[in-house]
């Protein structure tokens, strides 16, 4: 095959075959990975070891050709301890199950683990993360990419109600197939170290309207804004999205009104009547519910179990936190390309 590439001064050119990046190639590499297998692994009969060893390099294939296409400057990474112990469970984990589902999630942390340098909370968490995933069946993954998406995520780009409809339709709807949350599943899930229960209850609808309060409201007349505020005009104050004879807060929500929108403009002493203004008159929880069941049908599915199991009362650990991110990434693909820093840093 020939294989033809031009770059700029100072870049690095990458091909699949014979490749080197800064000293160790690719197949180097790929070999010192299934060199650690090999030296490890368990005593097996000779057909159980054909059906391991098969299976490790399906994984192996898999991390570097992922390593490639997300960092390959990171290839280097699997001459580290570290990394080779952590490469060394995947491999164990997946030559006894199998399971592709668990091997796609390894495989993404993985490739996550050979980006960190330091041993900071990040490497932690993922060198963790891989050790558990194993202990959790495919529906599990889905809670914990569910709880993921929708307790600790803010979907960015979102500005009306219908870029809203439509995250939920591509960025939900796809990772919660198939959802289902048992008691048992949960208290696994807590042993596994992936939630904890919490005495509070977050719904659904609280979530979602406190996340995004500003398209949720119905509105209100200007007489409701006091009077002294009334005076002032208030910049921050648009026609309601919903009911354009109303009147809303121009912020998303209050994350946005009290760090951006009331410093630059200036509102200070404006403060807490713009942060009434902001909860005043939304969308109930059953009509917030309805409109969003009403989009797929996983949605509809999701709130009916998020509504009848104990859900409402998890919260994820940095553990589960990993586990489910790399469990929407396989799900999701290109669609979700969020790093696991957004939620560990």
């Amino acid at each position: 095959m020939k294989q033809i590439q031009q770059a700029g001064e100072n870049t690095n050119n990458y091909q699949a075959q014979n490749m080197t990046v800064n000293g160790l190639s690719y197949t180097e590499a790929k070999d010192i990975a299934l060199d650690v297998f090999r030296a490890n692994a368990m005593e097996l009969s000779q057909i159980a070891r054909r059906t391991a060893e098969a299976r490790v390099e399906e994984i192996t294939d898999a991390l570097f050709g992922k390593l490639m296409d997300r960092a390959p400057e990171a290839i280097q990474s699997v001459t580290d301890p570290g990394m080779q112990r952590a490469i060394f469970r995947a491999q164990e984990e997946y030559a006894c199950s199998g399971d592709k589902a668990l091997g796609e999630v390894l495989v993404d942390m993985l490739v996550d683990r050979a980006q960190t340098n330091d041993r900071g909370l990040q490497q932690i968490t993922l060198n963790e993360a891989i050790k558990t995933a194993p202990k959790l069946a495919t529906h599990h993954f889905t809670i914990l990419a569910t709880l993921l998406l929708v307790g600790n995520t803010q979907f960015t780009g979102v500005s009306t109600i219908a870029e809203l409809h439509e995250k939920l339709k591509t960025l939900v709807a796809p990772a919660v197939g198939g959802l289902r949350a048992t008691e048992s599943d949960l208290r696994h899930l807590q042993y596994a170290g992936c939630i904890s229960f919490d005495i509070s209850e977050r719904t659904f609808s609280h979530i979602i309207s406190a996340t995004y309060p500003a398209l949720f409201a119905r509105g209100f007349a200007r007489e409701q804004i006091s009077e002294p505020s009334r005076n002032v005009g208030f910049p921050a104050i648009m026609p309601c999205l919903r009911d354009p004879e109303k009147l809303q807060v121009s912020a998303m929500n209050k994350d946005v009104l009290e760090r951006s929108l009331i410093p630059e403009q200036g509102l200070e002493e404006h403060s807490a009547e713009l942060n009434r203004l902001l909860e005043t008159n939304l969308m109930t929880a059953e009509e917030i519910e309805e409109e969003i069941s009403a989009l797929h049908p996983h949605l509809r599915t999701l709130i009916d179990v998020w509504s009848s199991s104990n859900m409402r009362h998890c919260t994820l650990t940095s553990v589960g936190i990993a586990v489910g991110h790399a469990n929407a990434r396989r799900t999701l693909g290109d669609e979700f390309n969020a790093g696991i820093d957004v939620w560990v840093k």
